[in-house]
């Protein structure tokens, strides 16, 4: 396989031409032509991933997060992109195309936490971006925070409401509190997503919904054991990288 018959097999069940308009997914390093036999799998490529990626020989990285989001103004050497391209390796990074697809990240998440998501009925529906989802019995916001922290493998999960009764979930996978007005007009009792800024649970609290903020990389880490499985025929060797992991520490 090339990167460019990759590219087509991704844009298949990820279509590129669904991305936001401020997203760059996409081939973001090296050649289509080129030719792939070992594929390294992520959720960030980092300087950690990239550096891994030249040690392990692989051809091809796919990540969720692009690589290259900002212009780049200068070519850095310890930049990841530079590093890639410096040795030829490509990348293709499937960001807002895969959080918006039909069977994409937010349904992943969905089907991780047993959930039974409501079809047809989106968080917002101008772009399709999340998912409604309700539970098949009803339990407390603290009781739904620890079944997720168990089921994503978080090292913590952050909540409010904690004895608030929930029925009906809304899924945002990565950094979704901006839409909590939006899952409550849809009848969420709860949103669970990551990276929730203080003041978005205070709002959210005022409108008496709950948020679950389960992080950014444990809402969107699944990505890599589905790709792991979706794209095993296509290359003599594919593997998720070692060091992706999630970077920050607690104690």
């Amino acid at each position: 396989m090339t990167v460019g018959e990759i590219y087509e097999e991704i844009d298949k069940f990820s279509p590129f031409d669904k991305q936001e308009s401020w997203d760059n997914s996409g081939i973001l390093t090296g050649d289509r032509k080129t030719e792939v036999k070992s594929i390294m799998l992520c959720l960030d490529i980092t300087k950690a991933v990239a550096l891994e990626a030249v040690k392990k020989k692989a051809d091809l990285v796919i990540a969720h997060h692009p690589v290259i989001f900002s212009p780049l103004k200068c070519l850095d050497g310890e930049n990841p992109a530079v590093i890639l391209a410096a040795h030829g390796i490509a990348s293709i990074c499937m960001h807002t195309s895969f959080d918006l697809a039909d069977g994409g990240l937010n349904d992943l998440l969905v089907n991780k936490l047993e959930l039974r998501s409501l079809k047809g009925i989106t968080i917002d529906n101008q772009t399709g971006l999340g998912r409604v989802a309700v539970l098949n019995e009803p339990c407390s916001v603290k009781e739904l925070s620890k079944r997720v922290k168990d089921m994503l493998g978080c090292s913590f999960v952050r909540f409010n409401l904690p004895e608030k009764i929930v029925k009906r979930v809304g899924i945002i996978s990565g950094s979704g509190s901006g839409y909590f007005k939006e899952a409550y007009q849809v009848g969420c009792d709860a949103l669970i997503t990551g990276d929730v800024k203080h003041s978005a649970f205070i709002d959210a609290e005022n409108i008496g919904l709950a948020i679950i903020d389960a992080g950014h990389y444990y809402t969107e880490n699944i990505i890599t054991e589905f790709l792991l499985e979706k794209l095993k025929g296509f290359s003599e060797n594919i593997f998720i990288a070692e060091n992706n992991t999630d970077i920050t520490m607690t104690i």
